[in-house]
């Protein structure tokens, strides 16, 4: 996974953003190494300034997001007690009840089941194309190549461009007491699988989430908790330095804008965040216009066609089926021979209707 990660730079649109982030970690360092030319760790220091300066650019996406997952935490008891209701009801009719108790819930508070996944969406290609920068940074920052080898020193990391592995291997050739280099290669990776888990559980704490026991996705969310983290680790250890360097940094920027947007959040009433999704909702509405109809239209359109699939296979039969067969009996009777069973209890009738 990690390796495929860092060949993301073949793929459309992130290969694009590569170019982009590789023409920004070149100024980056090109400004740095000409306040301090050839210093020792210039690489380390764009490496951490290049991460500061990526997610500042996500930020409205990360508040967008945080206010998604506030509001979410609290329609969380809405949607579970829906859930719950129809919990073990896997007929048709009831999922699509369900479905439809749900929407209610999120146009109760202006918003859509979709609505916190899409800053994510927008955000993967940017994350994704931070690796390859950082992995080959000597191949969009040209400069690297033949400045000083104390470039890629940074603090107690002696090359920013090998593992922790290679460093506890070699680590009495560094000219830095072999002691230090293997606490820093150990230290690294358990900083970087620690800064990830506390983002997790600040961002958790911070948005208010908590996960029913009941839901199927519980287990799998708190497996992913600490396995993701574990995950890094691991990674981090085989990989270069700068990618370790990368995930500590990050993820203490992460756990910063995530303190400072609640701060931010917390002065804002539910209700004023309700309001103003509605009105979002509603502008957005407004401007699709003509589109917004013709899409509720084909709604309408797919639950009929759903509801009628869900007549028949509870009959065997749809409505339109159901009626013919009914005129046909009507018609039949109509026309029973005299003696016959059918002209018996049209009698029957006729004498019922009469009295």
């Amino acid at each position: 996974m990690a390796f495929s990660l860092l060949s993301a730079a073949n793929w459309p649109i992130v290969g694009q953003l590569c170019w982009l982030l590789g023409k920004v970690m070149n100024f980056i360092y090109t400004m740095l190494d000409s306040v301090f030319p050839g210093g020792n760790g210039l690489v380390g220091l764009s490496i951490i300034l290049y991460t500061i300066f990526v997610y500042t650019l996500m930020l409205p996406l990360t508040i967008n997001q945080q206010r998604s997952m506030k509001m979410s935490s609290v329609m969380q008891p809405e949607l579970q007690a829906v859930q719950k209701k129809y919990k073990n009801k896997k007929d048709q009719a009831s999922m699509m009840k369900q479905q439809e108790e749900m929407q209610q819930v999120y146009d109760k508070y202006g918003t859509s089941m979709m609505g916190g996944c899409l800053p994510l969406l927008i955000q993967m290609p940017l994350l994704l194309a931070l690796y390859p920068v950082i992995y080959d940074i000597q191949s969009y920052v040209p400069a690297i190549k033949d400045a000083p080898a104390t470039v890629n020193r940074f603090l107690t990391i002696p090359d920013l461009t090998i593992a922790p592995t290679v460093m506890i291997k070699n680590s009495g050739s560094y000219g830095i007491a072999p002691v230090l280099v293997i606490i820093t290669a150990i230290l690294l990776p358990v900083l970087s699988g620690a800064t990830q888990y506390l983002s997790v559980k600040i961002s958790q704490a911070i948005s208010g989430q908590k996960m029913d026991k009941d839901n199927p996705m519980a287990g799998t969310m708190n497996t992913m908790n600490v396995t993701m983290p574990l995950f890094s680790v691991f990674m981090v250890f085989t990989l270069p330095t700068g990618i370790g360097l990368y995930w500590v940094i990050s993820a203490l920027v992460r756990i910063l804008q995530q303190v400072l947007i609640n701060k931010h959040l917390a002065k804002i009433s539910v209700e004023e965040l309700i309001e103003r999704n509605k009105e979002k909702a509603e502008k957005k509405r407004q401007k699709r216009g003509e589109k917004a109809e013709k899409i509720n239209a084909m709604a309408q359109a797919n639950t009929r066609s759903m509801k009628e699939s869900a007549s028949r296979s509870a009959s065997g039969m749809s409505e339109k089926e159901r009626e013919r067969k009914i005129e046909e009996a009507k018609a039949n009777a109509a026309n029973a021979k005299e003696g016959s069973l059918a002209a018996k209890a049209n009698m029957v009738k006729r004498f019922n209707e009469n009295n």
